[in-house]
């Protein structure tokens, strides 16, 4: 019989709350990047040929970009979400369709947030796949 007592086993916990702490980005949307980007940047992300740009206009208070279906063929149900450093999730977006190389503008509120960095990520379909 093995007796296993704390001091052997705490070492190991620890290391594997660490590790999990590590690859845990609080992401758990399909599609999610986990990029931060700081207030003053341009974020980027594409998904399935649908490419995001966007940017926050500390002016306005609010995120203004727009989405393009860079396919050959339209795209389904295409939405935004943006994700700040304060927990705040801004949209999703309305859904729209896209026909093939097709913009559109894209714009999320953020008044009233605090917030140090943003994440963002395109969704596709009804499904946020």
């Amino acid at each position: 019989m093995t007796i296993h007592n704390l001091a052997t086993r705490a070492p190991i916990l620890a290391l594997a709350i660490v590790l999990a702490a590590c690859t845990d980005n609080g992401l758990t949307e399909p599609g999610e990047s986990g990029t931060r980007w700081n207030p003053g940047e341009t974020a980027t992300d594409s998904r399935r040929g649908v490419d995001l740009t966007i940017s926050y206009n500390s002016t306005t208070r609010r995120f203004d970009g727009s989405v393009t279906n860079t396919n050959a063929s339209a795209v389904a149900e295409v939405r935004v979400e943006i994700h700040l450093s304060n927990g705040t999730e801004l949209g999703p977006t309305p859904r729209v369709n896209l026909e093939a190389n097709e913009t559109k503008s894209v714009t999320l509120d953020a008044s009233g947030q605090n917030f140090s960095w943003y994440s963002v990520h395109v969704e596709l379909g009804s499904s946020s796949s």
